[in-house]
């Protein structure tokens, strides 16, 4: 789980490190950069909310077993809460770290 949210982060750092210009000497004001992180996001949100739909999804049998499962119902229960908490991080504090340090 972790792998698939840092996966996520890269992408979208690496898409926003892409589109900025290649002259080091200009400094990108804020909504310059918050235009080429949207941009970036825009690309990448795609390939990024399909790996974690279809991973939740792939846990969902696993749920019908219930709690008599011990393992298999909780780590599907694990798994899914921290893919759907991952948005959130995505979404909303990978910007703040990103653009801070542009």
């Amino acid at each position: 789980m972790g792998g698939i949210v840092v996966n996520a982060g890269i992408y979208l750092v690496t898409t926003y490190q892409a589109l900025r210009p290649f002259d080091k000497l200009r400094d990108l004001q804020g909504p310059e950069t918050l235009r080429l992180y949207i941009k970036a996001f825009s690309r990448k949100i795609t390939p990024i909310s399909l790996t974690i739909v279809s991973t939740i999804l792939g846990l969902m049998p696993f749920l019908s077993d219930g709690p008599e499962e011990v393992f298999w119902f909780d780590f599907a229960i694990g798994t899914i809460a921290g893919m759907a908490f991952s948005v959130i991080a995505i979404i909303l504090v990978l910007p703040v770290f990103t653009l801070r340090r542009s």
